[in-house]
């Protein structure tokens, strides 16, 4: 465990959360449910949804190790840390007000 670079994969799993956020964007954009069409795109939402919490809870964890671990920190580690407070923790606050 001494050779993982943990802000590196928290970064990674970053980018994957908002490539996947930008794909839900387009899709839900383009679907209408109004028309009853053979459509899985509300599914293909959900689901990427889903994966891109599992990913995002992956990251905060990377980033905790990587703090626990006392990795030098970079630009990797704060836009982890920024991008955990913009798709986390900010959402959750909006969602209780």
């Amino acid at each position: 465990m001494n050779k993982i670079n943990f802000k590196k994969w928290a970064f990674h799993f970053l980018i994957w959360v908002i490539v996947i956020n930008i794909i839900i964007f387009y899709k839900s954009t383009r679907y209408t449910s109004v028309l009853i069409e053979q459509d899985n795109t509300g599914l293909a939402i959900f689901y990427l949804g889903v994966i891109a919490t599992i990913l995002l809870l992956m990251s905060l964890i990377f980033v905790v190790l990587s703090t626990i671990k006392k990795e030098q920190k970079n630009y990797q580690y704060w836009i982890s840390v920024i991008g955990i407070i913009l798709f986390g923790i900010f959402p959750i606050i909006l969602n209780i007000l």
